[in-house]
């Protein structure tokens, strides 16, 4: 390198300016909020929960998906006499029910059910909340899963850490919802 090019890459200016920017970028990281328990999960995605009067609207957590540090966090608004809406939102783990916010994500309606699906870490994370819907089968490259959804389990998820090719649901009587 010449004299005059490393001179322009290390000038005392530009260093001091490269500390201040690495300084600033990692105190910031630091400075996220932590959410602590389901209460303060719930906050978070009330405030994120893209409906009107979300502050009346009762908010459940209904669990969640995780890969590695990170977490799908799923939410449902409404109840039996209102329409569901549902939330994922993805955290990172940093202790025992505790987890900073990344982002929310909208997820994409099935057939007109409650059940919704999202393309999340290249898998597909599914929240299944129709009690109609008793079995879910996954095709990918590696072969068919079915997966049986018990009567107390909903809302269900399941994550697949793969993005299956053809995904469908089905009744007790083996008929495709969908």
């Amino acid at each position: 390198m010449s004299k005059h090019l490393s001179a322009a890459f290390f000038s005392p200016v530009r260093l001091l300016a490269l500390v201040l920017a690495l300084a600033s970028s990692l105190s910031l990281a630091g400075c996220q909020k932590t959410l602590k328990g389901t209460d303060a999960l719930v906050e978070k995605a009330r405030a994120e929960i893209p409906i009107a009067d979300a502050e009346h609207t009762e908010i459940r957590y209904a669990g969640q998906c995780a890969q590695g540090d990170d977490a799908l966090l799923w939410f449902i608004s409404g109840n039996e006499y209102q329409a569901h809406n549902y939330l994922p939102m993805e955290c990172t783990v940093v202790g025992e029910e505790e987890y900073v916010f990344v982002r929310s994500y909208r997820p994409l309606p099935r057939g007109g059910r409650d059940i919704v699906a999202l393309q999340w870490k290249r898998g597909l994370a599914l929240l299944i909340n129709d009690p109609h819907c008793t079995a879910v089968r996954l095709s990918d490259g590696e072969g068919t899963r079915l997966f049986s959804i018990g009567e107390g389990e909903y809302p269900y998820i399941l994550y697949s850490e793969t993005l299956p090719s053809r995904y469908q649901f089905f009744d007790a009587a083996g008929n495709e919802l969908l």
